[in-house]
């Protein structure tokens, strides 16, 4: 079943909290380009408040058809909790490293350049670790329709 961009879209949100069955390579990234669409007008606005409204609000959707696109492959919804909880605990420590740099340095602008380079390796390890997990996520997004499997029958109708 091959899907355009107005028919994605109406079945992204039609599916809103939907974590059954399977959705289409198709499906998915043409919902992908209109939630990043999404994103630039939002930005458009300068609003952070807007642009977090919107990001709260494609929340679970995305979720849904993440999970339904791994399906589609036959891994588990669970990989996508995987997923997000290891790149969350990259950007802990990105984040834990960068702020940590922040606060020992105040406004001082070579303590604070001495504290990232002392937070370097923490910075690293953060960014492999999110990196991981979102080329995983990729990887799995641009795979063929598996056969049918027990989250149902192939999208396409092949056997």
């Amino acid at each position: 079943m091959n899907v355009d961009f107005i028919t994605a879209i109406k079945i992204y949100f039609a599916n809103y909290a939907n974590f059954k069955g399977r959705s289409t390579r198709a499906e998915y990234w043409w919902a992908m380009l209109f939630v990043f669409l999404l994103g630039i007008v939002a930005s458009l606005f300068r609003s952070q408040t807007l642009t977090g409204i919107i990001t709260l609000a494609l929340l679970i959707p995305n979720l849904a058809v993440l999970t339904r696109r791994f399906h589609d492959i036959g891994k588990s919804g669970w990989w996508v909790v995987g997923l997000y909880v290891i790149g969350l605990i990259g950007a802990a420590f990105i984040f834990g490293a960068l702020g940590t740099a922040i606060f020992t340095a105040a406004n001082d602008p070579v303590a604070a350049a001495n504290a990232i380079q002392n937070h370097m390796g923490l910075l690293s390890v953060g960014y492999v670790i999110a990196l991981a997990a979102g080329i995983t996520t990729i990887v799995f997004c641009c795979k063929a329709s598996g056969p049918d499997n027990q989250y149902g029958p192939n999208p396409y109708g092949e056997a």
